[in-house]
């Protein structure tokens, strides 16, 4: 079995981060800013405050600043909104970019062993328990619970070989769990916070902990102490695994997991073979670009494809995970001639994605070398901290200094025409500088002799790029 270890690093104010190392290398990661609190997994008692029957969804005050959205396909109960109707919704999808939350009706409460869903009907067990681990039995156990609760439950995948006894026990605790929102629901005014998730060291001993990890690491005190609570709680057999990482390196360092995270911000990722893919994302859609790189100076195309391609299916099956990227994903392999080897690298990309704890919904390897997924985010899609940024808004891109050098002629020339004999002064970066005083000064100089007027060029490195400014002198 493969050495997992779960690295909790808290030392850091304002910060926690969570990190499953698989032999060295990072396959799960988790942060959390207080700066930036995350409310999926809240439960709320919202207000209806926008109808859209033409796209089946309405938009619910949560009490959050931003409203949010919730598809009729996300609501199971019976019965139609009305503008001012109070409702209980759970956040599925942080805000990202101008979009509100995504709500469902659905409402989900996980445990350690299982999900309640106390809305729905026919629950079943995860996807990952495979049939050779009692999942017959495990399905069986969770009919006989919908039986006596009428709430679904789901039996997750650390619940695989586990005894009825322990699993009973943790759906009493989901059930006293729920009993208390509702609880609060009837009593709350609109809009309120029924249920807030936990926080990340919970989240990470509920989610990433199971029987292969072998050694849970945590770096301050008063998080290993909350570890332990939430241990003698619901997982008293991981406590002999808990560590407190005491080494003058930080944690992440000392297991050689932070250079990993820091490429996680990187658009384009290395394979082994000498390939790359490239990450460009939206607001709603992922493109990721297969790339063969120097790979194919070893061998012949169709073998460098799907040589490529396969490193390709597990990389970024492995990012999307890391980088919690989600929505509609477009993966475009490099194409390949053979029906085998199409086969092959599709068979293998569907078995990464099947690691992924989120929702992923696979497609087909299609033509030209295109595979479409959808991928629910657990949380803001790696943009918790970050901002688009002001000069290029978020496109990577700012216009090119000789582009601006011309922009800046154009408008000289403009002003230049006009009635008046005041001078003119264009203020401009030190890349348009150049080419202003450079390699178009000539052009410059002409326009100042036949317009009469003085023009210069002024020099200011406080300017981006591809900022400018013409004056009257």
């Amino acid at each position: 079995m493969a050495n997992r270890v779960l690295l909790i690093n808290a030392a850091e104010a304002g910060e926690t981060r969570a990190a499953l190392v698989e032999e060295g290398r990072v396959e799960e990661f988790r942060c959390e800013h207080a700066a930036a609190q995350t409310l999926v997994g809240n439960v709320y008692k919202g207000t209806v405050v926008n109808l859209e029957p033409g796209i089946g969804a309405v938009f619910v005050d949560l009490g959050e600043g931003r409203n949010g959205f919730l598809h009729e396909s996300s609501w199971s109960r019976d019965g139609s909104f009305a503008l001012g109707d109070e409702i209980v919704v759970q956040v599925t999808r942080e805000s990202i970019g101008s979009k509100g939350p995504m709500l469902t009706g659905d409402v989900s409460l996980p445990g350690r062993f299982l999900v309640l869903l106390p809305y729905s009907r026919g629950g079943g067990v995860s996807r990952r328990i495979g049939e050779t681990e009692n999942r017959n039995e495990l399905r069986a156990l969770a009919k006989e619970f919908e039986e006596r609760t009428g709430s679904a439950v789901i039996v997750r995948t650390a619940g695989a070989n586990r005894t009825k006894r322990e699993l009973m026990r943790d759906l009493r605790a989901l059930r006293r769990l729920w009993a208390a929102v509702e609880g609060r629901a009837k009593t709350a005014t609109a809009p309120a916070l029924l249920y807030a998730e936990s926080d990340l060291v919970a989240r990470a001993l509920r989610d990433l902990v199971d029987q292969g990890v072998s050694e849970i690491h945590v770096d301050t005190p008063e998080a290993l102490e909350g570890a332990r609570r939430v241990v003698r709680l619901v997982q008293p057999e991981l406590a002999d695994r808990l560590r407190l990482h005491a080494a003058p390196d930080p944690l992440f360092h000392a297991f050689d997991v932070e250079a990993q995270i820091d490429r996680l911000r990187a658009r384009r990722v290395a394979l082994p073979g000498g390939g790359s893919i490239v990450f460009d994302r939206t607001e709603a859609l992922v493109a990721v670009d297969v790339n063969s790189g120097r790979m194919r100076e070893q061998v012949g195309l169709e073998e460098t494809a799907l040589k490529t391609n396969l490193e390709a299916a597990e990389e970024v099956a492995r990012q999307l995970r890391l980088r919690d990227l989600g929505g509609v994903v477009v993966v475009d392999f490099i194409d390949m001639r053979g029906a085998d080897h199409v086969k092959e690298v599709e068979r293998a990309f569907r078995a990464h994605l099947a690691r992924d704890r989120a929702r992923v919904r696979p497609g087909r390897l299609g033509a030209f070398g295109i595979f479409v997924l959808t991928r629910r985010r657990a949380g803001a899609g790696g943009a918790v901290m970050r901002r688009a940024c002001p000069r290029c808004e978020g496109s990577g891109e700012v216009i090119h200094p000789d582009e601006v050098a011309l922009r800046v002629f154009r408008e000289l020339r403009a002003r230049a025409s006009g009635k008046g004999r005041r001078g003119l002064r264009a203020r401009v970066s030190p890349g348009v500088a150049e080419i202003l005083q450079g390699a178009r000064s000539a052009v410059v100089e002409a326009l100042s002799g036949d317009s009469g007027r003085e023009i210069g060029v002024e020099t200011d490195p406080s300017l981006p790029p591809d900022g400018w400014e013409v004056v009257a002198d």
